[in-house]
């Protein structure tokens, strides 16, 4: 009993430790985290570049000190070059001094200072460090302390880089977390623009669907009509008239259809000039190949006559057998052509006829309209259901992604302190 007793108390202690956050004001808080760390990352900057000043002033008084140095007995070329080891010891140190200014107390001028500092001190080592050696012998008491001092420069930038590496990763989350939440804010916004089409979208189809509905009942109320017998018995017959029509003009097609050689041959024999054809061959030429139909039977009797003359002559050197085909269809042409003309005119002048008893309906004109506006209407629901569906289907991805990044933004700011976000 007792321990269940203490696990309700730890229990009820642990519930009051998690902090609950609203979602719209977790970016303050992520400000003003970010704020506190980088006030508190500021303060142990200082006190590094307080030494750093320090340690700055003490090489400065130290290399006046080797400058000054007065060198013991030596032989000439040992003084020479021990000398020469001074000089480029104070150039490179001064120059090193010279760029190592306390940057504004900011993270990001910081990292760049220490980035920086690091470089040059490497540079001047580099630069130095045989000067050094020859130094040494002339100088050992000024170059130790100099050398010293460098040292203690080169501690300290290893401590500002520590404390840089410490807060990196704390200030990389925090603006993680930021950007996090303004992609929140995007799908969200994005969620509602989406769901306000959708909307939209769903209240024009029910306006188009109305009017579907309405000119449907029209064309029904218009089927029962007095006229509407008369004009369904006009317009089966103008579809049996088109077929039969239809009929006629591939049968003709066909018929001319096995010349088609013949044909192009006599256009290529005219094009290299070997036999040359008249305006009205050639017009008769194009017609047998395009739409035979439209031919005056007399102009096809002469032209096929033409046509004979030249497979019979042997002018279009076609092989014997394709040769006495052609000139057996040649002569079924000039036998039924002109039947087949005929039925085609008396058919095409009974098409007209029906359109023109159609077109007199005041019934056809009105079917026409309510059909071609309904066809409209109906297509225009087509392509709004479907803009619906990709809505839809997109706002699913989006949901998907928005419940990802809720779920990466409670994990980042759960690394830093137990929080509760309330995203609703």
């Amino acid at each position: 009993m007792a321990l269940k007793w203490l696990k309700k108390i730890i229990g009820r202690e642990n519930r009051q430790e998690t902090t609950e956050i609203a979602f719209h004001k977790l970016e303050d808080w992520v400000a003003d985290k970010l704020k506190a760390d980088l006030d508190d990352f500021s303060r142990s900057a200082a006190l590094i570049f307080a030494e750093i000043e320090d340690t700055a002033e003490q090489l400065v008084r130290d290399i006046g000190t080797l400058e000054t140095a007065e060198p013991p007995e030596m032989p000439p070329r040992a003084l020479k070059v021990g000398l020469a080891a001074r000089d480029n010891i104070i150039k490179q140190i001064n120059m090193l001094i010279e760029k190592i200014n306390t940057p504004e107390m900011d993270y990001s001028a910081i990292r760049e200072f220490y980035a920086t500092a690091d470089t040059n001190l490497e540079t001047t080592l580099e630069k130095s460090v045989k000067s050094h050696h020859s130094a040494r012998y002339l100088f050992p008491k000024e170059v130790g302390e100099v050398v010293s001092d460098v040292r203690d420069v080169r501690k300290l930038l290893n401590k500002l880089k520590l404390l840089i590496d410490e807060k990196e990763d704390q200030i990389g989350n925090l603006d993680e977390i930021s950007g996090t939440i303004q992609s929140i804010i995007d799908i969200q916004d994005d969620i509602t623009e989406r769901n306000s089409r959708i909307r939209n979208a769903g209240s024009e189809l029910n306006d188009f669907r109305h009017e579907s509905d309405e000119h449907a009942a029209r064309l029904e109320k218009l089927s029962e009509s007095a006229e509407w017998s008369s004009f369904v018995k006009l317009e089966t017959e103008l579809k049996q008239a088109c077929e039969e029509r239809d009929d006629i003009e591939t049968s003709v097609m066909e018929l001319f259809m096995p010349l088609n050689k013949a044909f192009k041959r006599m256009k290529k024999q005219d094009a290299s000039e070997r036999r040359t054809l008249s305006a009205k061959q050639k017009k008769l030429l194009d017609m047998c190949l395009e739409n035979p139909i439209e031919m005056d039977a007399a102009d096809v009797t002469d032209f096929m006559t033409d046509v004979y003359k030249l497979l019979e002559n042997d002018v279009l050197g076609l092989k014997d057998r394709k040769r006495e085909k052609a000139i057996g269809q040649t002569k079924q042409i000039m036998d039924s052509f002109a039947s087949k003309k005929d039925a085609h005119r008396v058919i095409s002048s009974q098409i007209r006829k029906i359109e023109d008893q159609i077109s007199g309906l005041t019934i056809s004109e009105t079917k026409t309209t309510l059909e071609r506006e309904l066809a409209a209407k109906n297509e225009r629901i087509a392509r709004i259901e479907q803009e619906i569906e990709n809505l839809r289907g997109n706002l699913k991805i989006r949901g998907k992604e928005l419940e990802d990044q809720k779920n990466n933004l409670s994990s980042a700011v759960n690394s830093i302190k137990t929080v509760h976000i309330i995203f609703d």
